[in-house]
């Protein structure tokens, strides 16, 4: 390793260069402690893949020097992994309580609630895990108990600003002291590492009250049944459609797992309090569709998100018509385009109305805009700014502005590069390739795993079949079965099988010398002749599987 024990490195695992997958490294002293282990989720481009994982060898390579998860908040792009990593996580991992509360519910799903150690972070309070002295600051975010990470060691103090804004969400008594910030630069402030999420959207970012004033002005007028779909743990979200469903005289039904795992989560903890009597499923068509609105899954297009199943006609309960409107809550995660468009589409065919975030106020960020960016500047006023959280354009433009801001050093960085901290000149200094990796068949994989370039392969090309049963002497005992599926249906498909039987037939019978011996030889030469008919026929080259039988 091209560092020294006694520097200050940051290393991000995920989530530079990227919106999601949040993961990021700490050392100094020789040990390491990680801030947030999330995933993200796959585009179009990645069939058959449903979560993307970060990388989580090298971590486990640290071993007892490996120290803790320190968790800003309870997105899944910041505390997703960890089930998954359950079994291999041996250390404790520290959350507010609202985060903690979450993540206890997915353990149980997963039947990992009892492997791991979790602790409660307290607001302001100074705790040591190994060399490092974590202070959690509080801030807002678009879900509960969101904090930023002061990170103090003996050569330098980093300000981790996880996702956040600076106003309050009123109504989950959000209650950000300015001065919290301003306080940590008196002892100085080495390197910034800080959302880049918004570093492209000019002004501030407002609070829940623009949402929640958007909202209040078009669901009282809207004539049917109102189904709005926003992030699940967006329980301030959540808090001002209960409330606004109340003043419109509608009763509210809950659709999604995610939802109702957060909601439960902010009842223990005290944030969300004399709900009202929800709806079940069983009791919607009991009332006027003017008097219901559903909060749903679904708002990125999730494949298996209750949102997604409505779309297409398969509730069994819920079935959306005309003068019925969905709003879209939430904003665009970038690559969720196409599968958004496409539930709205089918929406729009059934004659219901949508509302986006483009169209009315329903949704504010939880993220920084510009002017919030320089805001926090001046109030860190850090030596280095190193922005996170954000594709490549993100981060730069937040680069851009912390240059703006007179930050004397900014560094970009990439998954993977090792940058020192300590010492005259703070720069990349190594390189860690870290590839993302993904649960698959109920393992997880690297993502460059060949299952997932056959898979792919077969996708665009088709796939064969031949089976082919030899006796003792070599021959074959009856003619070659072959089959194909996805490369054409071709009405002379039959024919061509035929006639590649048939010259199977010949190969094996040239070769039958050959074939007493080795399998593998006669597989070879079928394949071979395979791939040059089907390319010369059709202009494919399918995925073929040979299976030699002996008798």
């Amino acid at each position: 390793m091209n560092w020294e024990k006694s520097d200050l490195l940051f290393l991000p695992v995920g989530g530079s260069e990227e919106i999601g997958m949040n993961a990021n490294l700490y050392h100094y002293d020789g040990k390491w402690i990680l801030l947030d282990f999330g995933i993200s989720f796959p585009d179009e481009t990645d069939l058959g893949i449903d979560v993307l994982l970060p990388d989580y060898e090298f971590i486990q390579s640290l071993g007892d020097n490996f120290l803790g998860i320190i968790l800003t908040h309870g997105h899944e792009d910041h505390i997703g992994a960890i089930p998954y990593f359950a079994d291999c996580i041996d250390c404790p991992i520290w959350g507010t309580p609202f985060t903690i509360a979450l993540l206890k519910r997915k353990l149980k799903e997963s039947n990992k609630n009892n492997v791991i150690k979790l602790k409660t972070l307290n607001i302001n309070e100074k705790f040591d895990v190994g060399p490092f002295t974590l202070k959690a600051v509080r801030t807002s975010h678009s879900i509960p108990d969101p904090v930023s990470i002061l990170i103090s060691t003996k050569i330098g103090n980093i300000f981790h600003s996880g996702d956040w804004k600076l106003d309050n969400s009123s109504n989950i008594n959000e209650n950000i002291d300015i001065n919290d910030f301003r306080s940590l630069r008196k002892d100085g402030v080495l390197a910034m590492v800080c959302d880049s999420t918004n570093a492209l959207v000019e002004g501030r970012t407002p609070s829940e009250d623009f949402a929640y004033n958007g909202l209040m002005e078009i669901i009282p007028d809207i004539r049917g049944m109102v189904l709005v779909t926003c992030f699940s743990s967006n329980i301030s979200r959540i808090k001002s459609l209960l409330d606004i469903a109340k003043k419109s005289n509608r009763s509210v039904l809950i659709i999604g797992r995610a939802l109702l795992r957060a909601i439960d989560a902010a009842k223990e903890v005290g944030i969300l309090d004399n709900l009202p009597d929800l709806l079940t499923v069983n009791e919607l068509n009991l009332i006027p569709r003017t008097n219901v609105l559903i909060i749903c899954t679904g708002s990125q297009g999730e494949p298996n998100s209750a949102l997604n199943r409505i779309s297409r006609g398969a509730d069994k309960y819920i079935k959306l018509k005309k003068d019925d409107t969905i709003i879209f809550s939430s904003r665009k995660i970038p690559g969720n385009e196409n599968a958004i468009l496409k539930v709205q589409n089918r929406f729009l065919e059934m004659g219901v109305e949508i509302i986006t975030d483009d169209d009315k106020n329903v949704h504010v960020s939880g993220h920084p805009s510009r002017e919030e960016l320089v805001d926090m500047y001046s109030y860190i006023k850090p030596k280095i700014s190193i922005p996170v959280h954000g594709t490549r354009e993100h981060i730069n433009a937040h680069a851009d502005l912390a240059h703006q801001c007179q930050v004397p050093q900014i560094i970009k960085p990439k998954n993977g590069d090792v940058i020192k901290l300590s010492g005259t000149t703070p720069s990349v200094i190594s390189k860690i390739d870290f590839i993302n990796h993904v649960f698959d068949a109920g393992e997880i994989v690297p993502i460059n795993n060949e299952r997932f370039t056959i898979r792919r392969h077969s996708l665009w090309n088709g796939f064969v079949s031949v089976s082919v049963v030899i006796n003792k002497e070599g021959y074959l005992a009856c003619p070659p079965q072959i089959s194909q599926v996805g490369v054409s249906d071709n009405n002379s498909m039959e024919n061509f099988l035929v006639n590649i039987s048939l010259k199977i037939e010949n190969l094996i019978d040239e070769n039958s010398v050959t074939i007493l011996n080795s399998d593998n030889d006669i597989i070879v030469k079928i394949k071979k002749l395979i791939r040059s008919e089907f390319k010369s026929a059709f202009l494919k080259r399918p995925t073929i599987s040979i299976h030699i039988n002996r008798i």
